[in-house]
């Protein structure tokens, strides 16, 4: 598991249109990259860039989606529920709130290791 974000990462993605698009859009369904870059009206690689850079911040988690054919699926599912900002006498502090995993994400990515 990766370390918690910096308030300066954690800010740069949020003030990034991109990446809010990608945390709104997969805050209720999870999404492809391929299905983020219509919502976005981005190229791939750019979608791509910020998937990793909010995967990196614990921001969105990565899921696997069968398919009928017998494939699958990457998606992408947000994580962020709220971030708490507070200036203190030594300066900025933040925590952030991050949804639950509930059993049937945990089913879905164990299954997804296999």
């Amino acid at each position: 598991m990766s370390e918690d974000p910096s308030l300066e990462t954690v800010v740069g993605l949020l003030d990034d249109e991109y990446a809010r698009t990608i945390l709104e859009a997969t805050r209720t369904e999870p999404m492809s990259a391929n299905e983020l870059t219509d919502r976005c009206d981005a190229s791939l690689s750019t979608v791509c860039r910020r998937l990793e850079q909010l995967e990196a911040a614990n921001l969105v988690r990565e899921r696997t989606r069968p398919r009928s054919d017998g494939h699958h699926d990457t998606v992408y599912a947000a994580t962020l529920e709220e971030v708490r900002l507070r200036l203190e006498p030594d300066g900025f502090t933040f925590d952030l709130r991050q949804r639950e995993e509930d059993a049937a994400d945990r089913l879905r990515r164990l299954w997804g290791d296999l």
